[in-house]
């Protein structure tokens, strides 16, 4: 892969871009690299440089999406305090409905789902992009704040699906299965869910 220059990230975008248009134009399966190489006006020499296939673009554009969650970021440094890690799963459960309910990001979804059935690659290629990163992310922050004694989370995969799944419920129920445009859940609702999640795993004391 080529260095992560200034110019080289700028062609990344370059075909990320036309990646991303296509697949919502046409579909995964009938987007050719051919097709994506001619939108993105460089040739299949360049693209193989950046991107080994279309399963890593496709990849990489999920990626793209979830950028502006700055997932990592919100995590770090971790929790010292139950209020502390309180304040950080507030701010996921805001930034994943907010991110997710915008109308690109669902019709992205929903084209990615209505193909993953029959494209095994796409479907390896979703998952690995967007839900196990959601929860991959979050099974990092309960680990730790199990391990300073601020929650009692033994097995911290099993909780961060207990949390992420609820989370992604206004994604799904209100966005992409919705037949009106899609609202982004109140305040005072996530922060209710955030409180019933930490009884989950609350620490006797």
């Amino acid at each position: 892969m080529t260095r992560q220059t200034p110019r080289a990230l700028a062609k990344r975008r370059q075909i990320l871009t036309a990646a991303r248009q296509l697949f919502l134009q046409q579909g995964y399966a009938r987007t050719s690299t051919d097709a994506i190489t001619e939108a993105a006006g460089i040739s299949k020499q360049t693209l193989y440089a950046y991107y080994h296939g279309k399963a890593e673009l496709l990849s990489a554009t999920i990626s793209h999406e979830l950028e502006g969650l700055d997932l990592d970021g919100r995590f770090h440094p971790t929790a010292t305090t139950l209020a502390d890690l309180h304040t950080r799963l507030l701010d996921f459960a805001q930034a994943v409905t907010g991110q997710l309910l915008h109308a690109d990001a669902l019709a992205l979804l929903r084209l990615l789902l209505g193909e993953a059935v029959h494209v095994p690659e796409l479907r390896h290629a979703l998952r690995e992009a967007f839900p196990a990163r959601l929860i991959g992310v979050t099974r990092h922050l309960l680990e730790d704040a199990h391990a300073r004694g601020l929650i009692h989370a033994p097995d911290p995969d099993l909780s961060a699906r207990m949390f992420v799944g609820p989370v992604m419920s206004y994604v799904v129920l209100d966005g992409l299965f919705s037949g009106t445009p899609p609202l982004v859940p109140d305040a005072s609702n996530l922060t209710r869910l955030v409180e019933l999640f930490l009884l989950t795993v609350h620490r006797e004391h």
